[in-house]
């Protein structure tokens, strides 16, 4: 008596296993994808905290009056200490632009931080 699988029991495991992956490759890419995009959010905020932690010492740079901006750069804050360096964009795989500015504008009695993301 021979021993081993039979052609219809291989074609029926790699059935099987064709199966698993068309599964399972759209629900690992999307996992892949969303934990991208929290890395990213995380990415901003660490840049936003950033941007508080200098204007927190440097008050005479706030905007003043009611809507208005000002603006500092990722390189900026580097330069003061203010942000770690080589912040990766994790939806790239590279670097922030240093160029990239971080906005606060004043709203009522509130600041509001945005990040403009430069090429």
């Amino acid at each position: 008596m021979k021993k081993g699988f039979t052609l219809i029991e291989l074609l029926g495991v790699i059935a099987i296993l064709g199966i698993l992956a068309v599964i399972a490759v759209p629900v690992i890419d999307n996992s892949i994808n969303k934990n991208k995009e929290k890395l990213y959010n995380t990415q901003i905020n660490q840049i936003i905290k950033g941007a508080e932690d200098y204007y927190a010492t440097h008050l005479s740079e706030l905007p003043k009056e009611e809507n208005s901006t000002q603006s500092k750069t990722i390189k900026e804050l580097q330069d003061a200490g203010n942000l770690s360096l080589n912040i990766e964009n994790p939806k790239t795989g590279k670097e922030f632009n240093k160029n990239t500015k971080i906005i606060i504008t004043k709203v009522g009695n509130n600041y509001k931080y945005k990040v403009e993301e430069v090429e």
